[in-house]
């Protein structure tokens, strides 16, 4: 069904505006849409998307959806006021549904322990962490820096994990505390308030990039990825 405010803005489209660089977009008034939608998208917001992403996966599992291709991002759209995620080209592998009654409800005593609860087919190992990368390190920055900042922080952790996630909390502030809150009691929060999301995001962030426990196997399927998504921390 058609919805006018999703229309035909992808998740590709958006990610490509939500990274690029204001200066090299051509035409005033698409520099213009291009600087308020990256002002304006703070770490909540990254949140709020990513959890509809997911909640997108998880509602086709529920509808027995077996397979969905994620292996680009033109069949995801997103709302015009970049709030949701909506799939499209459902099925688009063409494996029909998923067959719980005959692979689960009639299974023998012998074999109950090796059933896993049914998950979406989905490939989340290829773009779910490129996806994640260019929300928190890449607004208004463009691709080859989140390419190189993600080498740097797994380069940083040869010599010790607080380098890299001093690595990472100077990208955050500067992504998303550009007001200097981190400095003042009347911006976003508290100094110490916003020193503490800072913190908490770079070592969820570096957990996540480097798959350690306890997010090692987050692009296993989308129940893992939910939960990893989830303890994002901010709220």
């Amino acid at each position: 069904q058609f919805q006018e405010e999703f229309s035909t803005y992808t998740l590709k489209r958006f990610l490509d505006d939500f990274i690029a660089k204001a200066a090299q977009v051509s035409g005033e008034d698409e520099r213009k849409r291009v600087i308020a939608l990256q002002g304006g998208f703070s770490l909540i917001k990254v949140k709020r998307l990513l959890v509809s992403l997911m909640d997108g996966f998880r509602d086709l599992t529920l509808m027995g959806v077996q397979a969905f291709d994620f292996n680009h991002l033109n069949n995801v759209l997103i709302s015009r006021d970049y709030r949701k995620a909506r799939l499209i080209d459902i099925d688009g592998l063409s494996q029909g549904s998923i067959q719980y009654p005959a692979i689960y409800a009639n299974a023998d005593s012998a074999n109950c322990q090796k059933l896993h609860k049914p998950a979406l087919d989905v490939d989340l190992f290829t773009l779910l962490p490129l996806i994640v990368q260019q929300l928190l390190l890449g607004k208004g920055r463009g691709r080859s820096f989140v390419e190189e900042h993600s080498g740097k922080v797994r380069r940083a952790t040869m010599k010790s994990d607080d380098d890299a996630k001093s690595l990472i909390k100077q990208i955050l502030q500067e992504n998303f505390f550009q007001d200097d809150s981190l400095k003042s009691p009347d911006g976003m929060g508290s100094a110490e308030a916003n020193e503490k999301v800072l913190c908490n995001v770079a070592d969820w962030f570096l957990a996540v990039l480097l798959k350690r426990p306890p997010w090692e196997t987050w692009t296993a399927d989308i129940y893992d990825a939910m939960r990893c998504i989830d303890h994002l921390p901010v709220a």
